[in-house]
């Protein structure tokens, strides 16, 4: 392989942001990708048997207040799309059978919607004690850092 000045692993949006900015400052740059296709996470599938439904299944959203990732659509001259709060929901449970619900939670049990409230509630605390400037000097982030998602919550 020939040399390069970095090499960026993963094509998904932050590894292609970064290679695009490393590219920019003048740096000989390559990005190797595992799967056959770049976007990581941002990605459309089809769902349900028999259904001519597709939902997005990654980073899908964009907001006004996200002023780095939209000034990067106009600049790319990408297009945003409306999200659609009417209409018929769809829900995957975890044995895979698709459900449809109107409104924005599905009907879900008790002790669930519980411990999706708990879980609110911690990223709630958490998102106070964490400088987005600086996330590193947040009490115990090294100790964050090393733990799963699932061991956190």
């Amino acid at each position: 392989m020939p040399d390069h000045d970095v090499i960026v692993v993963g094509a998904g949006l932050s590894g292609l942001a970064a290679a695009r900015t490393l590219d920019a400052a003048g740096l000989d740059v390559v990005v190797l990708e595992a799967r056959d296709r770049v976007g990581g996470r941002t990605l459309n599938e089809s769902v349900g048997e028999g259904l001519d439904q597709v939902v997005e299944v990654g980073g899908q959203w964009v907001g006004p207040s996200q002023h780095e990732a939209m000034g990067l659509v106009r600049e790319l001259g990408l297009e945003t799309h409306p999200t659609h709060a009417e209409g018929k929901n769809l829900f995957e449970d975890r044995r895979g059978k698709l459900r449809r619900y109107s409104g924005t939670i599905p009907r879900l049990n008790p002790l669930v919607l519980a411990d999706y409230g708990r879980a609110d509630l911690k990223f709630k605390r958490l998102a106070k004690k964490v400088d987005p400037e600086a996330p590193w000097d947040t009490p115990g982030a090294a100790r964050l850092d090393e733990q799963t998602m699932a061991t956190w919550i």
